[in-house]
């Protein structure tokens, strides 16, 4: 029901705000498994910031025509990055970063790492996963934008979740890591992405990682801690493996095996009523209507 009903309400009647953001572009990977909440991701993203964004969506390889239209029909200018263009533009990218190229071609979650500042446009991009939904209005990523600031904001994990022990990673390489970075959620400087570094953290740990699949996200925490401008947002950034976020919850990062169940049942509804209610206009939009309405 959720997914049917209250996020196709959603969809249907969502309309996009009319100021634009800046010139950070929003990177997003989705497959044929995600790319719909990967739209609702998006939209609560724009909605609670009442800003129309240059979203860069890209297909793993797996999404179909007919998600992709559905994609481009609610987001006209969207970057939509075909898996075939993105290995062009990484093969360039990383030529002369053999091991990140190698790893790159393992697994698609190194596309989340390695594509998105090759496609980003302007000096900071930001990272949002498809199971990353909004709630209210993000402040603080408002003032990031607004400022300027070259620093990295991360969302804060609930325990630690490298592909090693962060430990044997400051032992292996010599930097003090950033303590338990997600990156779901990640607001980076583009010069901040450093490619000799993540060669020599592959080099380094490929043969000995205890959970491989965390290797993107342990890159993004390199690459933060590397640049030692930034730190967490605020718990309001959440992270929670329960079933409902917590009161006054900016955001929520769903995670787990149910995932997109707790997705479709908590965060679609409320999408779709706040997109309903924003279709009447905020009480102060509806008094500044009436006094127009006076004055003529």
């Amino acid at each position: 029901m959720g997914k049917h009903i209250a996020a196709s309400a959603a969809i249907r009647l969502y309309q996009r705000p009319s100021a634009t953001a800046g010139p950070e572009s929003v990177q997003m990977l989705v497959s044929s498994k995600t790319w719909h909440a990967g739209l609702l991701a998006a939209m609560s993203f724009e909605h609670h910031t009442g800003r129309r964004w240059k979203f860069a969506i890209h297909d793993d390889g797996t999404v179909d025509k007919t998600a992709e239209a559905k994609i481009r029909k609610i987001f006209p200018d969207v970057l939509f990055v075909p898996r075939a263009e993105a290995d062009e533009r990484a093969a360039e990218y990383l030529s002369e970063h053999p091991k990140c190229r190698e790893h790159r071609a393992k697994h698609n979650l190194f596309l989340k790492f390695f594509d998105f500042p090759a496609f980003a446009s302007g000096e900071r991009f930001i990272v949002l996963d498809s199971d990353a939904i909004f709630f209210r209005r993000p402040t603080e990523i408002l003032e990031w934008v607004d400022s300027g600031a070259e620093t990295c904001l991360y969302n804060e994990d609930t325990k630690e979740k490298y592909c090693i022990p962060r430990a044997q990673i400051q032992k292996g390489i010599g930097i003090t890591m950033w303590p338990r970075f997600n990156s779901g959620l990640v607001l980076m400087p583009s010069a901040a992405v450093n490619l000799d570094w993540a060669e020599r953290l592959l080099v380094t740990f490929e043969g000995t990682a205890h959970h491989p699949q965390f290797f993107e996200q342990t890159l993004y925490g390199l690459m933060a801690s590397v640049w030692r401008r930034g730190g967490a947002l605020p718990l309001t950034y959440e992270i929670s493996w329960g079933y409902f976020r917590k009161r006054g919850a900016i955001c929520r990062h769903y995670v787990g095996d149910f995932k997109h169940d707790l997705l479709y049942i908590e965060a679609a509804p409320l999408l779709a009523a706040s997109v309903i209610k924003g279709l009447w206009g905020s009480p102060q939009d509806v008094k500044a209507q009436r006094v127009r309405n006076l004055q003529n």
